[in-house]
């Protein structure tokens, strides 16, 4: 006879009808919604998270305060592309790769001629590889001022692959309680209380590590585009010449000024060798088309009716 651990409720209870109401439908539709709308919610707050470390890091390398340039959610969102598309890619490949191997364990035990041995040993082991990276990471963490700085690299992906590992082995308790559960339960066939606050706190780790990871890949890739940027003389962005009417504090690098001899015209100098970095509504950040970290500097203009500001494709 099988039993069962709860109780029904009542049918005639006020608590048992109090969704009767609604059809089933669209009981699902509004559960289907609200589902997406959260895991929307923490894409859109990681992707702002990735996108606002790839922008700080990039503008710190011309030593510009991101604050001053009063991005949106939005476009931090989008420029969180920069920072996340490759490893969004190896990650889902990943996963795909996993998906397809994770029979092959299962298969290898049924066809060996101790199946429940087989898949205990492949359970221990996953185990005891879970936990050792994951005291590995404690022992980086706790270790980090003397460890080399590459090994920040390798740390949160050692915290990922050992919150997944652990993660697994949970699931194959659950998936094969006889064979992996306690004694008690290996007797009586029932499945193992799933422990969710262990799954709660390896889920934790595991977007913890993947904000550490990518964060700290969105971070490496911002020094890089920005350093091939200064190489590359900034060839993807327009060049700028800049007419004013009183003389400026411009100077350095390519950067140049004439003045303007035409009579009754109204701007008296002009500008050029300059590229524009970045805008915001009411400033311009100009630089030397070569400009070089710690030789040049970044010419902040404000807008006003005494400048103007025309923009060439640069050649």
């Amino acid at each position: 006879m099988i039993t069962t651990d709860f109780v029904q409720p009542d049918q005639t209870s006020p608590a048992a009808g109090q969704h009767s109401d609604l059809p089933r439908g669209l009981r699902i539709v509004l559960s289907t919604a609200g589902a997406i709308t959260s895991q929307a919610l923490v894409v859109t707050a990681m992707l702002y998270y990735f996108g606002q470390v790839y922008t700080r890091t990039w503008f710190a390398h011309f030593g510009i305060d991101v604050g001053m340039l009063g991005y949106s959610i939005p476009e931090y969102v989008v420029r969180s592309m920069n920072g996340t598309f490759w490893p969004a890619v190896l990650a889902l490949l990943a996963t795909v790769a996993l998906a397809g191997l994770r029979p092959i364990p299962i298969l290898v035990a049924v066809r060996s001629r101790q199946p429940r041995r087989t898949l205990r040993r492949w359970f221990v082991f996953v185990v005891t590889l879970g936990a050792s990276l994951l005291a590995a990471v404690a022992a980086g963490i706790l270790l980090r001022a003397q460890l080399p700085a590459v090994m920040s690299r390798y740390l949160p992906l050692m915290l990922i692959t050992g919150a997944a590992l652990l993660g697994y082995a949970i699931a194959l308790r659950m998936w094969f309680p006889v064979q992996l559960g306690p004694r008690r339960h290996r007797r009586s066939g029932r499945s193992t209380d799933s422990p969710w606050l262990t799954v709660l706190a390896l889920l934790t780790l595991g977007f913890i590590g993947t904000l550490w990871a990518v964060g700290g890949y969105a971070a490496d890739q911002a020094k890089k585009d920005a350093t091939t940027a200064e190489a590359t003389h900034f060839t993807d962005r327009p060049l700028v010449l800049l007419f004013s009417v009183d003389r400026l504090a411009i100077e350095g690098g390519a950067s140049r000024v004439d003045p303007i001899t035409v009579p009754d015209e109204k701007f008296r100098y002009v500008y050029s060798g300059l590229t524009l970095l970045a805008r915001t509504p009411d400033r311009y950040f100009l630089i030397p088309y070569d400009w070089k970290a710690k030789r040049d500097r970044v010419f902040i203009i404000d807008m006003s009716d005494n400048i103007r500001i025309d923009i060439a494709r640069h050649p």
